[in-house]
């Protein structure tokens, strides 16, 4: 009802301005610097920083996902050119997805696999044996990790031993 008694008057936007920030939008902060608080006391998350480090971990994220993405389009016309049997253009494409996915091993292979179609051996040697090496070092990887795990594993039954024999040498 108040809004419709403005209306037909001269200063219409901010009369509705002053209504509505007594009325409608009393729980929104007034002052923009001001985070929300709501009945249960809970907070919003403060918004994200702004200023030059800022813009430039956005502009690193978005770096990192632009490269994905032309790695993988890389990828798809590689595999295209493939299938219609154009060796160089698809060894091409999956060259150029290899300086952005340089530990990508399947990538090494089909490199590996088009160089030796080409007849091209030693340039296929090189290639196969960075894939072989980095199969290696993911086998390498894998071992350290549950080595890992089981020394904790064998830490934690050596200390529970030692616990365990104080507390069954006491009469």
């Amino acid at each position: 009802m108040l809004i419709k008694s403005l209306l037909p008057t001269r200063y219409v936007g901010p009369a509705i301005a002053a209504a509505l920030a007594t009325t409608a939008c009393a729980p929104y902060p007034q002052r923009i610097h001001e985070q929300p608080v709501f009945e249960n006391g809970a907070r919003l998350p403060a918004p994200p920083a702004t200023g030059p480090g800022a813009v430039a971990a956005a502009a690193v994220g978005s770096a990192d996902a632009q490269q994905r993405r032309l790695a993988d389009q890389l990828l798809v016309e590689g595999n295209d050119l493939l299938a219609a049997n154009d060796l160089d253009g698809a060894l091409n494409r999956f060259d150029r997805a290899s300086v952005l996915r340089p530990d990508d091993k399947e990538l090494q292979f089909r490199i590996a696999r088009l160089l030796d179609l080409q007849m091209r051996p030693k340039e296929a040697l090189m290639r196969y044996q960075r894939f072989l090496t980095g199969l290696e070092i993911d086998k390498i990887k894998a071992q350290g990790d549950a080595n890992a795990k089981l020394a904790e594993a064998m830490a934690l039954a050596q200390q529970r031993i030692v616990v365990l024999e104080k507390q069954a040498a006491k009469p």
